[in-house]
């Protein structure tokens, strides 16, 4: 566990909250965010995660939905190999700012998942509002859909009967 604590407490700059203040379910929705993340096929190099910049988790009937926001630069590694390690952060590497909304049931298992990891630059307001709507689905994931009434679910109503 030092290990994983010891490029984010040495990364200069860094903000926010370090590894060791992360509750077990936003650890864990880290790591899938991060597994999310290195599945893709555009990405071709390992990113190591230099800032967690916002980390919230709700509890629900169905589990606990956790979000985060944070921050990624590549590393010297090939993506196969970004578990490792040896994999350094390169100082000059593309960056990325992410938004992850993952939803776990009582055993961590994935109900739900939204990741968006934009290069820096591309973070628009449009992008943001269809990430919003992205990370509410993953939030409501595996809900009772009666149990609670999500606005705009239900947009009809059935009028009285004549008295």
């Amino acid at each position: 566990m030092w290990q994983l604590l010891l490029p984010l407490a040495l990364w200069p700059g860094a903000t926010g909250l370090g590894r060791a203040e992360l509750t077990a379910a936003q650890h864990r929705g880290l790591q899938v965010a991060l597994e999310e993340f290195h599945k893709h096929p555009p990405v071709q190099w390992a990113f190591r995660e230099t800032s967690v910049d916002s980390a919230m988790d709700t509890p629900f009937p169905a589990g606990t939905f956790v979000r985060l926001e944070f921050k990624l630069q590549q590393t010297n590694c090939r993506k196969k190999d970004w578990k490792k390690a040896e994999c350094k952060v390169k100082p000059s590497g593309r960056k990325r700012k992410c938004l992850a909304c993952i939803k776990l049931d009582s055993e961590d298992k994935v109900l739900g998942r939204m990741v968006h990891c934009p290069v820096e630059t591309q973070v628009q307001r449009e992008l943001e509002e269809r990430q919003e709507a992205q990370c509410s689905r993953a939030e409501r994931a595996g809900e009772d859909p009666h149990s609670h009434y999500f606005p705009g679910q239900f947009a009809f109503f059935k009028a009285l009967p004549p008295s």
